[in-house]
């Protein structure tokens, strides 16, 4: 039987997650995909990083957002991806703001 982790392991996993996202922003590009537009996306970047291609002319722009547009498709029709996290994508909320103390 698979053990549950606690609140804070969760926590911490994605807080390093986040650095990491942080520190290599590229990861953001790739979370969320299979891995051949992961692969493509990466493929991408480093033509871009090594001056081979210009990610702001249109037609690479529009190839890029092909792929980041499928990315989010493959994500949000994934079967990893549980019940409450789909609804939430179906029902956007913008931030809650806080106007008050923490007492």
């Amino acid at each position: 039987m698979p053990q549950s982790r606690s609140k804070y392991e969760f926590y911490k996993e994605a807080s390093l997650s986040q650095q990491l996202a942080h520190r290599m922003p590229e990861y953001s590009d790739y979370a969320g995909a299979d891995q051949k537009i992961s692969i493509s996306l990466a493929i991408f970047n480093i033509l871009a990083k090594h001056g081979m291609i210009d990610l702001n002319d249109p037609i690479w722009k529009f190839a890029k957002d092909i792929l980041n547009e499928q990315r989010k498709a493959i994500f949000a029709t994934s079967e990893k991806v549980n019940e409450i996290t789909k609804m939430g994508l179906q029902m956007p909320k913008a931030e809650d703001e806080f106007y008050g103390t923490d007492d």
